[in-house]
């Protein structure tokens, strides 16, 4: 028992007479940083930034079904499409622009589509996308409206 411990103690003696010493120094802040640990932004930054690049999205073929479902506080929209290409995702429902003013309120219902086989099953071209509106949302307007490439549907509130 006393080998060891004497040899961990010396070892510790020699490892800590190894170690040199700091000396501060002070650091220049003419680069413009205010702290030196932190990085400057780089094109590795931007990356991972939160900006969101524009969506390529394409209209879905068919809307096939558009449902207003009553919940408190609010409305859930939910639409069905029918895609011309199997395997649609990141399916959105974008607001078209100036429809605000009739009363109505359109979106448009999008997904990214790569051509395939266009004799593909419904099943496998089928998209539902969900929207939550509160009640605040959906005053100034007396109906909904959802456009597709080929069709649109509408509902009343």
């Amino acid at each position: 028992m006393f080998k060891p411990v004497s040899a961990l103690m010396i070892s510790a003696l020699l490892l800590g007479g190894c170690v040199g010493q700091d000396e501060g120094a002070p650091v220049s802040t003419e680069t413009g940083a205010s702290n030196p640990l932190i990085p400057q932004r780089s094109a590795a930054a931007s990356f991972f930034s939160s900006k969101e690049d524009a969506y390529k999205g394409t209209p879905v073929g068919m809307i096939t079904d558009l449902l207003l479902e009553r919940r408190p506080g609010g409305f859930i929209v939910r639409v069905t499409g029918l895609a011309d290409f199997p395997g649609p995702f990141d399916v959105r429902l974008v607001p078209v622009e100036g429809s605000e003013d009739t009363g109505t309120l359109a979106f448009r219902l999008l997904a990214l589509q790569v051509r395939g086989e266009a004799g593909a099953s419904e099943a496998a071209r089928t998209v539902t996308v969900a929207k939550w509106m509160s009640d605040k949302e959906l005053a100034p307007y007396r109906a909904l409206r959802v456009q597709g490439l080929r069709n649109a549907q509408s509902v009343s509130r």
